[in-house]
């Protein structure tokens, strides 16, 4: 299947195909009752000769009857079946004639580009790190398929794999567009890297960029609502930064920026994911972190830039920041847009309040330092 083939088969379906393996029927009926469909509804499924259980009466797509929702209990059904019609494929670790490694290594034989997700238990949980690195784009415990997010994880796996097919084309494109000589291949592989770091980075602060944070965010807000984990968001801005821009000029004005963006970066932490939000405005997003340690982090952005902008030699005294933060288990967000929404009306609050501090967002528009 060719990569644009793909692409379009994932944009124009009306809902995700999905492929289930797993050697116990009943956890196959489980997952697709959790998907709320009402064309997996009775009649009840029937066997085909591949080896599929189809468990859906069929949906309307371009103008033809297909079902959703198939089922396959072996990897013996696994090999019969040529895997073209599916977006999204979840595999049990454990199967009645094989493992789920056996299962990736046939399904990325036939689609090297077919997200695949395994479902293990307990004792399963300690092969995830080498299953990822086998080629599946997320484990998850069995408990997890039981909470009725797989709509939800089902959106969140494909926005991701679509991201990624349409990376891996444009990379595909570029390097179909060299000879292979020895110059060119060195060309080409700048070219790729340099590719690679503008799809995720802002050009001028090399900070991630809005786009990829929007992406961490729905991650990471997917994992900390499953796993009940914390979560902070901070929104920052830069007091004074227009008088600053209209005085000095653009050019001071972009210093000025990335003398922000390296102090941020240099108080965060590696897992922390910092980025250029627009203008004169930046994010933390903190993941397995309390609203204390996300407020402690945030009062020492404020006082190394303070420093920094003193230290640079510059004599602009009104150049400080003002930094919202909102936590999942304060403001109580119900998507990870609105977690981002109440940093930044708390950012808002504490410039109202005198700028150059830190405003916490609560529930019901309470804010506190």
């Amino acid at each position: 299947m060719s990569d644009q083939n793909l692409i379009n088969q994932t944009i124009q379906r009306e809902l995700p195909r999905v492929l289930f393996i797993d050697g116990d029927e009943s956890s196959i009926r489980r997952y697709i009752s959790a998907l709320s469909r009402d064309c997996c509804q009775p009649p009840p499924p029937q066997a085909t000769r591949d080896g599929r259980v189809v468990y859906c009466h069929g949906h309307h797509s371009d103008n033809t009857t297909d079902p959703c929702c198939v089922g396959i209990c072996s990897l013996d059904g696994l090999d019969r079946d040529d895997l073209g019609d599916f977006d999204l494929v979840i595999c049990a670790m454990a199967l009645p004639d094989g493992t789920a490694f056996d299962a990736l290594r046939v399904i990325h034989e036939k689609h090297p580009h077919l997200p695949v997700v395994l479902i293990g238990d307990d004792h399963d949980m300690a092969d995830a790190a080498e299953a990822i690195r086998a080629g599946a784009i997320d484990v998850l415990h069995v408990r997890e398929m039981r909470k009725n997010w797989l709509p939800q994880m089902i959106e969140k796996w494909l926005a991701q794999q679509e991201v990624r097919i349409e990376d891996y084309r444009t990379i595909r494109q570029i390097r179909r567009s060299f000879a292979m000589s020895q110059l060119q291949n060195q060309r080409l592989e700048s070219l790729v890297s340099k590719l690679d770091l503008k799809t995720r980075t802002d050009e001028l602060t090399r900070l991630f960029n809005r786009r990829w944070l929007n992406l961490a965010l729905q991650g990471c807000w997917m994992d900390a609502a499953r796993n009940n984990l914390p979560l902070a968001f901070l929104m920052i801005d830069l007091d004074g930064f227009k008088h600053h821009n209209d005085t000095r000029g653009h050019q001071d004005g972009d210093r000025m920026l990335q003398l922000a963006a390296k102090v941020i970066q240099a108080n965060s932490r590696q897992v922390d994911i910092v980025a250029r939000y627009g203008g004169d405005e930046f994010c933390v997003l903190m993941p397995h972190t309390t609203a204390a340690e996300a407020k402690t982090v945030a009062q020492r952005i404020i006082r190394e830039f303070e420093s920094s902008v003193r230290m640079s030699g510059d004599d602009s005294p009104n150049l400080s920041m003002s930094i919202g933060l909102a936590h999942i288990d304060l403001s109580r967000p119900i998507n990870s847009e609105q977690l981002a929404v109440h940093a930044d009306e708390a950012m808002y609050a504490a410039k109202s309040k005198g700028k150059g501090r830190v405003m916490i967002r609560r529930k019901d528009h309470i804010f506190a330092e």
